[in-house]
C-alpha cells in the first residue's frame, strides 16, 4: 500500500455509508447511506463531482448496484422496497413496494431481464424487470442473506446466508440447484474464482472456505489467516482477491497456493462494510463506519501481471527457439550419422562382393585349392588334351578336322534348334557381366595378396586364369 500515490479524494458524508458500487462503463461511483439517501459521484484524481443526490427510500438504503450498461442504478431498502433509477437524470424508472415480507438486505443485477433480491429472513427472489413482477421465490435459508454473485457461464446465482449455508440457483428454474451443508459458522461473502472452478466464501471466524464448483455439499479446502470476520470479498483476478475485514484492513489474498500478499488499504480498525473494483481495474473503493468512501490504487497488481505475462511469453518463445535449434542440431547429427553409416555400408559391400558364391578372395582361393578339378572337369581335360593330339596332314584331313571342330562347337546335344535359343543366350550373357565386375574386384584383391605373399603369386595366377577361362 502506497499512501503517497495519487488517487481520487475520499468522499465524506454526514451519515454512515452502508454500500458502494462502481459503474461498469465509466468513472462513476454510487453510495448509499443509512438515512435512505443515494449519491452518484464522478471521480477523478484531481477532483470529484456529484452527479445525483436523492432519497428514494424512507428507511436505510442497504444495497445498490448498476445495470450492465451503467444506465440504471438499482437500490434496495429496509422499507421492503426496491427501485431502479436513471443515472443521468436521477428519475425513478421502476419501483416495487412490499417486495418481501421482511426488510431487504441485498439487491444484485443478473442480466437485462432479471434482478435478484434477498431479505433478513433468508428469502431470495428473482424479478422480471420488463414485466415488473416476481419470477421465482426461494426459501432455502433460515437467516439473513449476506451476499450474492451471479456466475454467467452456468446461469447460476450463488447466495450466502447467516445460517452457514451456500445456496445455488439456476435463474431459469423454480427450484434451487443445490444447497451446501451447514458450515457451523455464518457465511458473509462469496466470489467465484479460478475460471469458475472454485467458489470462496468468507466466514465470521476469519476462515475462507473453498468449494469445488459443482460439489457444493461441503468445502474442499479452508484458508485461515484473518484475525476477524471477512465481511466482503472483491475478485481481482482468477487467483487474487481483496478481502474487507472487521479489523479495518483490506488484504490481498492469493489462492493455490494460499497466502496473504499484502495490504491494499486501512480503515484504522473500523469494520469494512464493502470493497469493490472499478471498471478500468485501477481503483478500489471501500466504505466503513467512518462516514467515508475511500479510494485505493490497485493498478500495480495488473501491471505486474502484464509484466509476468510478457516475461512468460518471452521465456516460452526462448524455449521454443532453443527447442527448434536443438531439433536442427539433432537433424544435422542424424544426417551425418546416416551418411557415415552409408559410407561404411558401401565399404563393407565392396569388401564382401560375391564372386560366384565366394564372399572374398580367400574363399575363392580355398575353393580353388580344395576342388581344382571339380569346378569344370570337362573343360580342364580338353585344355590339357589338345597339345597331345597327333599332327594331321594338310589338305582334306585338315578340312575334316575343321568340320569336326565346328560340329562339336555347334552341337545341340540332340535337341535340334532348341539347343541354341535366344533365351539361353540371354541367360548366359547376364552372369558374364557379373563375372567381369567380379574379375575386376578379384584382380584388385589378388594384387594385394601377391604383394603380401609374392612367393606364391605365380601358382595362384595359373590357377585363377584356369578358373576364369572356364567361366
Amino acid at each position: 500500500m502506497d499512501d503517497t500515490a495519487a488517487r481520487p479524494k475520499s468522499l465524506k458524508f454526514k451519515e454512515p455509508v452502508i454500500d458502494v458500487a462502481f459503474s461498469p462503463t465509466t468513472n462513476l461511483v454510487a453510495s448509499s447511506l443509512i438515512t435512505g439517501h443515494v449519491f452518484v459521484h464522478k471521480y477523478d484524481v484531481g477532483s470529484n463531482q456529484r452527479q445525483v443526490r436523492g432519497k428514494p427510500h424512507k428507511k436505510s438504503c442497504r444495497s445498490l448496484c448498476f445495470s450492465g450498461d451503467g444506465s440504471l442504478l438499482y437500490t434496495a431498502s429496509k422499507d421492503r422496497s426496491w427501485q431502479a433509477m436513471d443515472v443521468e437524470t436521477g428519475a425513478e424508472t421502476t419501483r416495487i413496494d412490499a417486495a418481501h415480507e421482511k426488510p431487504l438486505n441485498l439487491i444484485k443485477y443478473v442480466n437485462e431481464q432479471i434482478v435478484a433480491t434477498g431479505d433478513e429472513a433468508g428469502c431470495v427472489k428473482l424479478w422480471d424487470v420488463r414485466q415488473k413482477k416476481q419470477a421465482f421465490s426461494y426459501s432455502e435459508h433460515v437467516d439473513y442473506v449476506s451476499d450474492m454473485v451471479f456466475h454467467a457461464p452456468k446461469r447460476h446465482l450463488l447466495a450466502t446466508s447467516g445460517d452457514g449455508c451456500l445456496s445455488v440457483y439456476d435463474v431459469r428454474k423454480a427450484k434451487p440447484f443445490q444447497v451446501s451443508a451447514n458450515q457451523d459458522d455464518e457465511l458473509l461473502s462469496v466470489a467465484v474464482i479460478r475460471g469458475g472452478s472454485k467458489v470462496v466464501v468468507g466466514e465470521t471466524d476469519g476462515v475462507m472456505g473453498i468449494f469445488s464448483y459443482g460439489q457444493f455439499g461441503d468445502v474442499t479446502d479452508r484458508f485461515p489467516g484473518h484475525p476477524q470476520s471477512i465481511d466482503s470479498i472483491c475478485k481481482l483476478t482468477e487467483d487474487l482477491c481483496v478481502t474487507g475485514s472487521s479489523d479495518g484492513l483490506l488484504r490481498i489474498v492469493q489462492f493455490f497456493p494460499h497466502k496473504l500478499i499484502g495490504v491494499a488499504g486501512d480503515h484504522q480498525a473500523l469494520p469494512v462494510e464493502k470493497v469493490v473494483l472499478s471498471y478500468d481495474q485501477q481503483w478500489l473503493a471501500s466504505c466503513s463506519h467512518d462516514h467515508t468512501v475511500h479510494f485505493w490504487d490497485i493498478g500495480y497488481i495488473y501491471a505486474d501481471e502484464d509484466e509476468d505475462d510478457e516475461a512468460s511469453e518471452a521465456a516460452e518463445q526462448k524455449d521454443t527457439n532453443e527447442s527448434k535449434e536443438d531439433h536442427e542440431l539433432d537433424a544435422q547429427a542424424v544426417a551425418i550419422r546416416i551418411s557415415r553409416d552409408v559410407d561404411s555400408d558401401d565399404e563393407e559391400d565392396e569388401s564382401e562382393v560375391d564372386i560366384d558364391g565366394c564372399s572374398d578372395a580367400g574363399e575363392l582361393r580355398t575353393s580353388e585349392e580344395t576342388h581344382p578339378e571339380e569346378t569344370h572337369p570337362e573343360e580342364t581335360q580338353t585344355d590339357v588334351a589338345q597339345p597331345d593330339k597327333p599332327s594331321l596332314d594338310a589338305g582334306a584331313d585338315s578340312e575334316e578336322v575343321d568340320i569336326e571342330d565346328n560340329s562339336e562347337s555347334e552341337s545341340d546335344n540332340g535337341w535340334g534348334s532348341w539347343g541354341g535359343s535366344s533365351d539361353d543366350e540371354a541367360k548366359a550373357a547376364k552372369p558374364k557381366k557379373k563375372r567381369r565386375k567380379g574379375e575386376e574386384l578379384a584382380d584388385k584383391r589378388k594384387a594385394r595378396v601377391e604383394l603380401a605373399r609374392p612367393t606364391q603369386s605365380h601358382k595362384r595366377k595359373t590357377e585363377r586364369k584356369a578358373f576364369f577361362a572356364g567361366l
